[in-house]
Order: structure tokens, then C-alpha cells, then sequence
């Protein structure tokens, strides 16, 4: 016997045990019980279909949601407008390099010298 078999002689069995239940129960249940599937049955058909859940959190989520992703991909795609190094390559190399910065701070002041002891 395998396990859909075993399987389906428990849900039979389950089915006839509450079968059985249903038919034993006294008068004011079985009413009372009626009474709430009739009740149900015609809140459920009171409903109406809706587009939208009827829960605005989950709505103002949802478009919160949406915004967000709409953002994000204008970011994603929005080219940008920036030099880049290719235009000031020689200030590409000091930002790069790992030397002390004090002498970039002189750079002007180094150029001048370097004019003077080559006699320009």
C-alpha cells in the first residue's frame, strides 16, 4: 500500500466521521448553525468586486511602491553630466597617487624654482 492510498482511506474516513458528527447535532445547533451560513452566504453576496483592496494602506503602499521604482529607474538611467579624467589628467594622477599632499600644496611654488635653475 503506498502513501496516496493510505492517504485517501484517511480523508474517507475523516469525511464519514464528520458526516456522522452533523447528523448527531441536537436541533438549536444544527439552527444556529444554519443560521450562520445563511448569514454568511448573504454577506457574500453583498460584496461588491473591487479594483482596489479595501484596505488604504495597501493601496497608498502599493503607489508608494510605484514612485519608488520610477525614481530608481530614472536614476539608473540618467547619464552623467560630469568631467571626467581623461580632461584633467595630470590632477587624475595626484588624487591617485599616495604621496604627501604638502608638496602639491607648493606646486606653484616648485615650477617657479624649477624655472629659475633651468635659467628661463
Amino acid at each position: 500500500m503506498n502513501g496516496d492510498e493510505q492517504e485517501k482511506r484517511l480523508l474517507e474516513k475523516a469525511k464519514g466521521l464528520l458526516s456522522e458528527a452533523a447528523e448527531n447535532l441536537d436541533s438549536q445547533t444544527r439552527r444556529r448553525l444554519e443560521r450562520i451560513r445563511l448569514d454568511a452566504l448573504s454577506a457574500a453576496d453583498g460584496k461588491e468586486a473591487r479594483f482596489f483592496p479595501r484596505s488604504r494602506w495597501v493601496t497608498v503602499g502599493a503607489f508608494a511602491a510605484a514612485g519608488m521604482a520610477a525614481v530608481a529607474v530614472f536614476f539608473w538611467l540618467r547619464t552623467s553630466t560630469g568631467d571626467f579624467p581623461d580632461k584633467h589628467i595630470e590632477d587624475f594622477e595626484i588624487i591617485a597617487s599616495t604621496d604627501n599632499i604638502d608638496l602639491y600644496e607648493n606646486l606653484d611654488f616648485y615650477r617657479w624654482l624649477a624655472t629659475k635653475e633651468n635659467g628661463t
